[in-house]
């Protein structure tokens, strides 16, 4: 299907003057373009390699995240063979290509993360990274949609969120299961005090037409772009091939322009290179994977990995790879109350349709994910029981999260006889650091990702209560009558057998993160940024998107991406401020 977004030809941004250009119009990148483009006087260019998807099926939130699907925009891979697990298995590697990147693919989950790890960054020397320094830029995209709106969200934003509405019977199962466990609902997660250990209801990016409301639709509608069509050029199916960089004569190095391919032209023989020229900055938004592919592309990285291709030696670019690796807990449960309906059942399938294009509601409004539960592991015993907090003792963010998924949550997917229900148990502050390389000089070709789950003891710890904690909380749901039985679970809840069940079910959750952490150059796992996010040894290239964090956050990593663009922006306008 043609798209009706007004793109710009290769061939018309060739050679072209620019005062900014954006390396990818993901997340990040669509939320940088709309703020560097408010003044009129500043030519912006928005280089990104996948398609500007406009049809249909993008706007509904179960088609949309459904990376099986041959239109699916989410570009797929494999990781190489991970050592800690079972018949060192490649894990799919996801990432989502095109104009809004994952924000267009994703569960639609808006979560900001605790205020304690961004007031940890400031104590670690971040200066302006504290919580409450950063809640003004989470505020000012927001368009929180709620009975209630407490004055830490926004309501004036361009990016809407609101509370998901719950529509499986189990869901309340599991609420009533929780409080009796002593896990307690927390009404808001993205409240600053939010607690570390307790059940929540997610916000998610759905309008009131339960549309998915994606970064790009939120921040680059058409209409905004045919406006600034005179100083706003958006490239799709844009390939950068390098950064161009020279000398700037004060000891640092200059990013001065890009070059790139036509990725549309499959007949492309390899010289059709374009070229756009910077005036002033270059801001990369490939995200955690594709900006260091791009920086690598470009001689800027690790001597070891580049050999004589480094033009710029920067050791951090591609390292300290972090991902919040999870262990599926499957039930069967019945076929009704899972998605599996839609597959078993083509005439509740085309049921659902009509709901969601009538009024709105239904399974096809998505996300897969409603309810989750959070905590600390040093509140759950070896037994998987809840200990009382210590209120003498610092509090501290969540390093557990269980996801309840009713579908198959599990990497090859399983086709069950009746329904399933998974609880997704997941390590939110993994120990365990892997890289991101380039596979060859081919910019087409995906990067390697050794993504090293499991290479540290204390990873198997955190996972062994929470698949403690999760078992309980499904017999807490058996007792109070849900109907569910299992289905894929460890043989028994020793250390082996526990360790065994991690290594062989492992799984990614596509939070890929802090590959370009901002950080001394010198740090004991080298930066790639500064705090004003420019890339070390230079003066003028930033980057803005999760690969800057500095620890992957205890949290879902949509609106940390808005976040970093939002203050990007404002410290990009600052510099640059005639």
């Amino acid at each position: 299907m043609a798209s009706s977004f007004p793109v710009v030809a290769p061939q018309a941004v060739h050679k072209q003057e620019y005062d900014y250009i954006i390396v990818g119009g993901g997340t990040a990148g669509c939320v940088l373009a709309n703020r560097l483009s408010q003044d009129p006087s500043m030519k912006v260019l928005v280089l990104e390699r996948g398609r500007a998807r406009t049809n249909w099926t993008a706007r509904v939130p179960l088609m949309s995240m459904n990376f099986t699907d041959k239109d699916s925009p989410a570009t797929k891979w494999s990781s190489l063979p991970v050592k800690g697990i079972i018949d060192e298995r490649r894990l799919p590697i996801v990432t989502g290509e095109c104009l809004g990147g994952g924000s267009s693919v994703n569960g639609m989950i808006y979560t900001r993360g605790s205020a304690l790890e961004y007031d940890r960054w400031s104590a670690n020397g971040r200066k302006g990274w504290s919580y409450r320094e950063l809640q003004p830029y989470f505020k000012k995209s927001e368009h929180y949609i709620a009975k209630s709106v407490p004055d830490y969200h926004g309501t004036t934003g361009e990016w809407i969120n609101r509370p998901v509405e719950l529509y499986y019977g189990s869901t309340k199962t599991l609420l009533e299961a929780c409080e009796v466990h002593g896990v307690h609902y927390i009404s808001d997660v993205n409240a600053p005090d939010a607690a570390s250990t307790g059940i929540v209801k997610f916000d998610v990016n759905m309008d009131l037409q339960s549309h998915r409301v994606s970064t790009f639709t939120s921040f680059l509608p058409p209409s905004l772009v045919k406006t600034r069509k005179a100083y706003l050029h958006i490239c799709a199916q844009a390939v950068v091939t390098c950064i161009d960089i020279k000398p700037d004569g004060n000891s640092n190095m200059r990013a001065v322009g890009v070059s790139f391919k036509n990725a549309a032209n499959s007949a492309d023989d390899g010289s059709s290179t374009f070229t756009a020229e910077a005036r002033k900055e270059i801001i990369l938004c490939g995200g955690p994977v594709g900006s260091v592919q791009v920086l690598q592309l470009s001689g800027i990285g690790p001597k070891e990995v580049l050999g004589s291709r480094t033009k710029h030696h920067l050791a951090g670019v591609g390292k300290n790879l972090q991902d919040h690796m999870g262990v599926p807990l499957m039930y069967s449960v019945p076929t009704a109350q899972s998605l599996h309906v839609l597959q078993k059942s083509p005439l509740r399938a085309l049921w659902e349709l009509a709901v969601y294009i009538l009024l709105g509601k239904g399974l096809f409004t998505g996300p897969v994910m409603q309810l989750s539960i959070f905590a600390e592991s040093r509140y759950i015993d070896n037994a998987g029981n809840v200990l009382p907090i210590d209120q003498s003792a610092k509090p501290g963010p969540p390093d557990i999260e269980i996801m309840l998924i009713h579908n198959n949550a599990a990497e090859p997917v399983v086709e069950p006889a009746n329904g399933l229900m998974s609880f997704l148990v997941v390590n939110l502050q993994p120990v365990s650091t892997g890289t991101v390389a380039l596979s060859s000089a081919n910019p087409q070709d995906p990067p390697e990702l050794d993504l090293n789950f499991l290479s540290v003891p204390e990873d198997f710890v955190v996972l062994r209560k929470g698949i403690k904690l999760a078992k309980r909380i499904g017999e807490k749901m058996c007792e109070l009558g849900c109907q569910m039985a299992d289905f894929r679970l460890p043989k028994s809840e020793s250390d082996e057998d526990i360790d065994y069940f991690v290594r062989q079910y492992a799984r990614t959750t596509y939070h890929y993160s802090s590959t370009c952490r901002m950080a001394p150059e010198d740090d004991a796992r080298p930066g790639v940024v500064d705090d004003e996010l420019r890339v070390h040894g230079f003066s003028n290239l930033r980057v803005a998107d999760t690969s800057i964090l500095p620890d992957i956050l205890a949290t879902h990593l949509q609106a940390p991406a808005v976040l970093v663009a939002e203050k990007c922006a404002d410290m990009v306008l600052a510099a640059n401020k005639v």
